[in-house]
């Protein structure tokens, strides 16, 4: 389903009326529709190595109802929690779209998360199944019952050992599949993510999650039915939603081919594939195109590249101004939550003001409001970026725990409930929305956002350190990067040799990308009255640090 275009954004945002909701729903059902013309280029995948495949929607679509088949063979069904931890291998779009089919409910988790990390996500969330490339199934031994379906996707090194070759049993299943018909109420997607204190947050979607697209894909990536031959590469890990709004919903709700590369992140190979491949949209966090800048851009041909995208963190100004002067291209940013999709962006239709969020899109009752009433603030003034609920794209709370599910909304006297984004903003004259931090303290570096509580628990298990805080530290390439301030046990000294080891450990345990790059050894921490570490005193410090040095 396409939506009618964006001429004039005020007059599209002011009588915006979206569409209604069907009484049911699939997005497998979408797939297929687009597999109808067995032509229809879906998927482009490459890797390091130079191995290359090609699949049409009709490939997608049928190896979906095989792995479909697979599952309801082995009991899984509807609300059934199933583990996905997959790279960036076309398996993980089939597979994906097979279980928005059966109405199971799918826990995207990236490669690097660790045994710790997996044990608390399956003991939250108690899967059926798990399907995982045959080199990290090693992480889930003892983790697992017996009666859990265990299915591996032969690639790349590693053994998988008693667990079925998914594309084996795929082989000898019907690619014919009915899709469950799901409703607004049935979960049907689980993105665990960081808050600022505890572990990790469940934020759960409704199986209706990628009828929230539609906006995304009509107006922030401008897709329509004219632009059949555009190729879009969303470089996101399989693990965050960016990846399913760049490569697994965002342009197959409008029928458009997505490219995946599986390799390392390495500036001149990500200008190489964007020539080579002519890639028409190209989706990237900010530190990606800082790391790109540094290559001369003008020596590769990026004449089919029409439009940049950002999210996940926030782009500079300068950045920005580089990027489409050397490109050619506008760049799109655009502020979204896990909780919430995509609620500010930058449109074809409007001004792009570098630095600037965007301007709220169409249908997303998102504002500014004042931190103790609650209320609207006018132009200039900092406050909490909220969306008035209800909005489409709202999660449908954080998994099993309703308790801090209501923790982020918040009512005003004119009877409003707003979700609270945790990030703090202001608008100008304009409407447009800029980004001035966040108001708790979640690390949001290169895209990825860290609790700095998961952080604390790990470095704290180390037998020198008495006590940790973790922040965030401004960084030129990757905007922040995790920081620790450590106070040693009486005995140990202060090292290089002692940074490095306590960075092994944190990579040991947990996420390699939650370790702290800077640690700074100090003899005490700051803290209130009652003994609770100021860790935005400790950001502030950083923070005044980079100005100073950038002076």
């Amino acid at each position: 389903m396409l939506l009618p275009p964006m001429n004039d954004y005020r007059a599209h945002f002011n009588n915006y009326a979206r569409p209604a909701d069907p009484p049911a729903y699939n997005y497998a059902d979408v797939i297929d529709g687009y597999g109808s013309d067995p032509t229809r280029q879906a998927l482009i995948w490459t890797n390091e190595r130079g191995e290359e495949r090609r699949f049409t929607f009709r490939e997608i679509s049928e190896a979906s109802q095989r792995i479909a088949n697979v599952l309801k063979s082995r009991g899984i069904g509807r609300g059934d929690r199933v583990i996905v931890m997959l790279p960036r291998i076309p398996e993980w779009q089939m597979t994906m779209i097979a279980l928005f089919r059966i109405g199971a409910v799918s826990l995207p988790s990236l490669t690097m998360l660790t045994p710790k990390d997996l044990q608390y996500r399956i003991e939250q969330t108690q899967p059926k199944a798990v399907i995982a490339v045959q080199g990290e199934t090693h992480k889930f031994d003892g983790l697992l019952g017996s009666d859990c379906v265990r299915l591996a996707v032969r690639y790349g090194s590693g053994e998988a050992v008693g667990w079925e070759d998914l594309v084996s049993v795929m082989a000898e299943a019907s690619p014919r599949a009915k899709s469950e018909a799901m409703t607004r109420k049935d979960p049907g997607i689980i993105y665990f993510t960081s808050g600022s204190t505890g572990m990790p947050k469940g934020v759960t979607h409704s199986a209706y999650f990628a009828y929230s697209f539609l906006e995304i894909a009509a107006y922030w990536f401008d897709l329509n039915e004219q632009r059949r031959e555009d190729i879009c590469w969303g470089t996101a890990d399989t693990g965050w939603a960016f990846s399913a709004t760049c490569t697994l919903i965002g342009p197959w709700v409008a029928g458009i081919c997505a490219f995946i590369y599986d390799g390392p992140f390495d500036p001149k190979v990500r200008l190489q594939l964007i020539e080579k491949y002519g890639i028409t949209l190209f989706a990237a966090t900010a530190s990606e195109y800082r790391w790109m800048l540094g290559e001369n851009v003008a020596n590769y041909d990026l004449s089919k590249l029409r439009l940049s995208i950002t999210a996940g963190e926030a782009l500079d100004a300068p950045t920005a101004y580089r990027w489409m002067e050397l490109t050619r291209t506008r760049i799109h940013e655009s502020y979204g939550q896990t909780e919430s999709f995509m609620s500010v962006a930058n449109f074809p239709v409007t001004e792009i003001k570098p630095g600037s969020m965007g301007l709220p899109m169409p249908g997303m009752p998102v504002d500014i409001i004042d931190e103790e009433s609650y209320q609207p603030v006018t132009a200039g003034h900092i406050g909490h970026v909220a969306i008035r609920v209800p909005f489409h794209g709202q999660m449908l709370g954080y998994w099993n725990d309703p308790v801090r599910t209501d923790e982020i909304y918040r009512t005003n006297v004119a009877g409003e409930r707003w979700l609270i984004t945790g990030d703090l903003g202001r608008k100008d004259d304009d409407g447009y929305l800029w980004y001035e931090g966040r108001s708790d303290d979640v690390i949001n570096a290169a895209g990825y956002r860290i609790g700095p509580a998961e952080v604390e628990s790990v470095i704290m298990a180390h037998p020198a350190v008495r006590e940790v805080a973790a922040v965030a530290s401004p960084d030129e390439k990757r905007g922040v990067v995790v920081k620790a301030f450590v106070v040693l046990h009486d005995g140990h000294k202060a090292s290089d040799a002692l940074v490095l080891e306590i960075q092994n450990h944190v990579k040991a345990q947990t996420a390699p990308y939650k370790y702290p790059r800077r640690i700074e050894f100090v003899a005490e921490l700051p803290k209130t009255a009652s003994g609770k570490v100021k860790r935005k005193e400790l950001r502030d410090l950083e923070l005044s640090r980079s100005r100073t040095v950038a002076v």
